[in-house]
């Protein structure tokens, strides 16, 4: 069925771009791809072409009113075909300058290149010496003979007549191409033309319609004339440009286009024309044809559409049915399969169902808990008066549904354990609630884990706060110490008891040292002693240091490190540089992200990564991050030493450190360092 309307999709795609294709090709007589390619900017070449041409020269007929008239007293050359080479001009861009001349002239200027562009009805000979664009427009030629004339009624009663036409007008090509054979006077202008005609020195006179519909009009003898029904010719007049110069009529073409489905053509000729249609042929029945066709092939189409959607509705709900009780059957699997107690109510405070774990726990048989009342179950009576009987309020009382937070948890103790219970009302319909579910877990084994991990947490706060206690020792002991020696000095061969009593300081002192040395074993840094490390070991170590501070914020730690490297280096250095990389990871992840540490090696060097997704740094900032006292914290937050520390350590060992990091994406430090001295790693 899917099959079906993707073909019929497609189908309807096709039709409705053939119908476009049609309608473009009646409107404006090009295809989909040419109205795309028309409709398109100029491209900066064609530009540069319009710029190397530029000004633009037009040679118009200079006496053809009303296409295009000079009027030698003001200056002023008007009519339509100067209005269409104006409007020309603005889809351009480009200045086209009009130059007024005799029609053959304008033929002759256009052919040595005085000129670039002049209107024209194509024809095979025009042709052999210039280049075409698209039709701008529309002219009909009409044969006008004496009223009195009733010899020439049509186009072939002009063979062995005198006919006067204007000097290389097209109907001169046109009248040979039907092998009419006449005898051509030419004269300068229509005008001329029509004046041989009066005084019987033509048999006829031919031209543009316009053009003789305009001084016949004007004439005041038009009585004396007759137009010939029937035009002789209707065909398209378009712009010409020399051979040379035909890179000009692609964007010619473009503007041309432009001009027509803007509008611009027709309110030229309706301001010069009026509503004559001659310029254009009425395609006006071709539309109301193609859009009738179009609209009852699409009616046709939806008929069969709806035909099979019906069709196919029937059968998707049969499907559904039978999806909807597989799910119901997986519901009630997954419902009976939680761990967690759940019991559903209906308003009338009565059980329509209740899960396998809760039946276990009850130790009953779920026919006979069904439709039996909630009250009846221990745990659920002592939760009701324990909250004010909020489960009868929630299904007996409307608005206690508006106030009720469903997120909420309540915690009961129930036969010596300790139970979690929420409650979600279920199918509102206008305040009304239908059902409520009720899930109960058994947090009892939970709380005392959590119970357990307080008193853990204790111990390591006490453990951290010893070995601050222990920092705050050793100033007290170094003077005991002191004091000691200059004390041996006056009894050490005068009282023995004394020295005996010294002695002992003296070992309780040793003794406290070494528990203090243990405790900052971490926070020392020792002298410039090398000695071969397990990496991952020392990483594990001083990562340990920070397990309560990973846990209070909810930061996940992983640490990845092949389990044989060994490094020649000053331990307590790179511990120091971990340590410092470690802080201000937990720092920049206050709300909780995940720590990971990599440990690896290649060539003679050791890489090792401390990765975190907190808030990251700035763009701006971090190539300040590892200067002295150079902090984003908060006053009182951050002295602006740690990365400093760790910068300067790293340099110690002779090894590199950089950051990547992108603002709200985390941050990695990358830390590379030789394994040590090329002769101990040999020995080794």
């Amino acid at each position: 069925m899917k099959r079906r309307f993707v073909v019929f999709f497609i189908l309807i795609f096709i039709l409705l771009v053939v119908y476009v294709n049609k309608y473009l090709e009646l409107e404006y007589n090009v295809n989909i791809l040419e109205y795309i390619q028309l409709s398109s900017d100029f491209t900066s070449k064609e530009k540069e072409i319009l710029n190397k041409y530029q000004p633009l020269i037009y040679g118009g007929n200079i006496n053809e009113p009303p296409l295009g008239i000079y009027y030698e007293e003001n200056k002023q050359y008007v009519g339509f075909v100067v209005d269409l080479i104006n409007a020309l001009s603005i889809e351009l861009g480009v200045t086209i300058a009009s130059k007024p001349m005799v029609w053959n002239e304008a033929l002759e200027a256009l052919m040595e290149g005085e000129t670039d562009l002049c209107d024209m009805t194509p024809s095979a000979k025009r042709a052999k010496s210039f280049a075409f664009s698209a039709p701008i427009y529309r002219l009909r030629g009409l044969i006008v003979v004496k009223d009195s004339n009733n010899k020439i009624n049509d186009l072939y009663d002009l063979d062995g007549m005198t006919i006067g036409v204007q000097k290389g007008d097209y109907s001169i090509e046109f009248i040979a191409s039907q092998g009419i054979n006449a005898d051509f006077v030419c004269t300068d202008n229509v005008y001329q033309a029509l004046d041989l005609l009066y005084n019987n020195e033509v048999d006829a006179v031919v031209g543009d319609e316009p053009v003789i519909r305009y001084y016949l009009n004007e004439l005041h003898y038009a009585d004396d004339y007759r137009i010939l029904e029937e035009p002789f010719y209707d065909d398209v007049c378009v712009i010409a440009v020399s051979k040379e110069k035909k890179e000009l009529l692609r964007i010619i073409d473009k503007a041309i286009f432009n001009m027509k489905r803007k509008g611009t053509n027709r309110k030229i000729q309706m301001k010069w024309l009026g509503y004559t249609t001659f310029l254009r042929k009425n395609k006006s029945l071709e539309k109301l044809k193609l859009n009738l066709a179009m609209f009852l092939i699409l009616v046709m189409i939806i008929g069969y559409l709806i035909y099979l959607w019906n069709r196919s509705l029937k059968l998707l709900v049969n499907s559904r049915t039978k999806e909807l009780e597989i799910m119901k059957n997986e519901l009630e699997i997954t419902f009976n399969g939680m761990e967690n107690f759940l019991i559903v109510l209906g308003t009338d405070l009565k059980v329509k169902n209740i899960n396998s774990s809760f039946l276990k726990y009850l130790k009953k048989e779920k026919e006979k808990v069904l439709d039996s009342s909630f009250k009846d179950i221990q745990l659920l009576c002592d939760f009701e008066k324990q909250n004010n009987g909020l489960i009868h309020k929630l299904l007996s009382c409307p608005h206690e549904v508006n106030g009720f937070n469903p997120q909420k948890k309540y915690e009961i103790k129930s036969k010596g354990s300790l139970f979690q219970i929420s409650i979600y009302p279920l199918e509102r319909k206008e305040y009304e609630v239908v059902n409520i579910l009720i899930m109960i877990s058994d947090i009892t084994n939970t709380r005392i884990q959590e119970q357990k991990l307080i008193h853990s947490n204790k111990m390591e706060t006490i453990g951290q706060l010893a070995a601050g206690m222990a920092h705050e020792l050793r100033n007290p002991l170094g003077v005991i110490r002191n004091s000691t020696f200059i004390l041996y000095d006056e009894y050490e061969q005068k009282d023995e008891l004394k020295t005996m009593a010294l002695e002992a300081i003296d070992n309780s002192v040793d003794r406290a040292s070494r528990i203090i040395e243990n405790l900052l074993n971490f926070s020392r840094l020792t002298h410039d002693v090398k000695a071969w490390t397990n990496l991952k070991e020392l990483i594990k170590e001083v990562a340990s240091l920070y397990k309560k501070a990973l846990d209070e914020q909810g930061i996940t730690l992983n640490i990845f490190c092949e389990e044989d490297i060994v490094i020649y280096i000053n331990s307590e250095s790179l511990k120091h540089i971990l340590m410092n990389l470690i802080k201000n990871a937990i720092d920049a992840m206050e709300g909780g992200g995940a720590l990971e540490i990599y440990g690896s090696s290649y060539s003679q060097k050791i890489e090792i990564r401390v990765k975190d997704n907190g808030i990251g740094i700035e763009e701006e900032i971090i190539d300040r991050i590892f200067d002295p006292f150079y902090t984003t914290k908060a006053v009182g937050k951050g002295t602006g030493l740690g990365l400093y520390i760790a910068y300067s350590e790293v340099q110690k060992i002779n090894g590199d450190i950089k950051v990547l990091s992108e603002k709200n994406k985390g941050a990695t430090f990358v830390i590379d360092i030789p394994y040590g001295s090329e002769e101990i790693w040999e020995q080794n």
